[in-house]
């Protein structure tokens, strides 16, 4: 009997999450999440204007999450040039406010080939508190559209995994500084 039940046992054990990052081919940048998101295919009309949507959500109870929408979007050259930091900008405090949101210190970048928008809005939701980043990336080639929420009461395990992934987003080619640790 013994012998049986160590077997049952490995098998209910769940395995454990590897990261996944989140890297589609024709996109020029990259994030990473602690396991694989949900990844579909969503389109405007049937069949087109279709975008590929990862989306990843955190839960600890009732008390606190964090949920990221990530899509990257091909651009061609003459997109590319329309979009200034000033649409760009536009553009992201857009998606906010569709989100029932009010924008707030939108910081925008044109640098090394990369134009970028960020912004914060705090707010609440179901009487918990939210804190909503929106970013949006354009390189040479492609759009990158990243909306990161964190909702609920102080839980670190959250606010950790919201922190980490936000700072696991970058292009593909100027990997981030490693951070050196002291002793």
């Amino acid at each position: 009997m013994k012998n049986l039940l160590i077997p049952l046992l490995l098998l209910s054990t769940p395995a454990l999450a590897e990261p996944y990052t989140y890297a589609p081919e024709h996109c020029e940048f990259q994030i990473t999440f602690p396991e694989k998101p949900f990844i579909e295919t969503k389109c405007a009309k049937a069949g087109t204007d279709c975008a590929e949507v990862a989306s990843y959500t955190k839960a600890v109870g009732t008390d606190a999450s964090t949920n990221f929408r990530v899509t990257c979007n091909a651009l061609s050259a003459k997109d590319v040039e329309n979009y200034t930091i000033d649409i760009i900008k536009v553009t992201l405090e857009k998606l906010i406010t569709s989100n029932a949101l009010i924008p707030y210190d939108t910081q925008t970048d044109d640098k090394d080939g990369y134009k970028t928008a960020s912004s914060v809005s705090l707010s609440e939701r179901n009487g918990n508190p939210l804190i909503y980043n929106g970013q949006i990336w354009v390189g040479k080639k492609s759009m990158f559209t990243i909306e990161a929420e964190l909702m609920g009461k102080g839980i670190d395990e959250v606010e950790k995994t919201f922190a980490e992934i936000l700072k696991s987003a970058y292009p593909k080619d100027k990997p981030p500084a490693v951070e050196k640790k002291t002793h």
